[in-house]
């Protein structure tokens, strides 16, 4: 008796229950919706104050490595590290520790740019490494650092293409992907 329930009551308090349930989901769903759009509003805005204040940066260290580029030049090297009373063996020994400094000093560009130009820079440093090496060692004992200035430089020359350059290109347009 007290537990029956005819239609009509049923109706009139079943539907503003459901009514007030639809409400009250809506609602909660609008306000979640606002709270996550209001966080992605921030966490865009701290990525794009990051990326404000890291771009000086990545920009300096592709300035660096096209300078350690340019510096590792065999052509730049032998006019920094003058040959004069060199041996062939002091000559190599002097430019290897050159390249490996300058490469050194330059280590930790490798957090601001991309993996592509950390390896082509690597790449270019090793290279260079090896050519003055494979030309050193097929050089007679006595040979002056003047004449494995000219024959790195003679075979450089005969390259098909300039592996500096392109090193430099790939940094170039890297740099232009950042505006």
């Amino acid at each position: 008796m007290l537990l029956e329930i005819s239609t009509q009551q049923l109706f009139n308090i079943g539907i503003p229950v459901v009514g007030l349930l639809i409400l009250f989901v809506f609602s909660i769903k609008e306000y979640f919706s606002k709270k996550n759009k209001g966080l992605g509003d921030h966490l865009f805005e701290l990525k794009k104050n990051a990326q404000n204040q890291t771009l000086p940066l990545r920009l300096a260290a592709y300035e660096r490595l096209t300078l350690l580029i340019e510096r590792i030049t065999p052509a730049s090297l032998f006019i920094r590290v003058s040959p004069q009373g060199l041996t062939a063996t002091d000559m190599q020994a002097v430019c290897l520790n050159e390249i490996r400094n300058e490469f050194e000093h330059n280590l930790s560009q490798q957090v601001y740019v991309s993996e592509a130009a950390w390896q082509a820079v690597k790449k270019t440093k090793d290279e260079t490494i090896l050519l003055i090496n494979t030309i050193a060692s097929s050089m007679p004992a006595n040979t002056t650092a003047f004449e494995l200035s000219r024959a790195v430089l003679e075979h450089v020359s005969k390259m098909p293409s300039d592996p500096y350059a392109q090193t430099n290109s790939l940094l170039r347009a890297e740099v232009s992907k950042l505006y």
